[in-house]
């Protein structure tokens, strides 16, 4: 039990001595991202537009499913 004890010291500055280090290699990403500019317009995936999206309106459990729901086109 001894032996740990003194151990317990040496252990705690290690884990500061490392937890100092990656906070530093952190804060030096984010300086780093601050300084790039930010891209003008974030790019849209190819293919995608506002025509994929479905709709569906929730009436209520008497209705068929899927009846108000405006369907996606297919590709051909």
């Amino acid at each position: 039990m001894a032996e740990i004890q003194a151990q317990v010291e040496t252990e705690k500055a290690w884990w500061e001595k490392k937890r100092a280090g990656i906070q530093s290699e952190f804060m030096k990403e984010l300086d780093d991202a601050e300084d790039k500019p930010a891209d003008p317009a974030p790019q849209k995936k190819s293919g995608s537009s506002d025509e994929d999206a479905v709709l569906v309106d929730a009436d209520g459990p008497g209705e068929a499913q899927g009846a108000s729901a405006k369907k996606k086109k297919g590709k051909k």
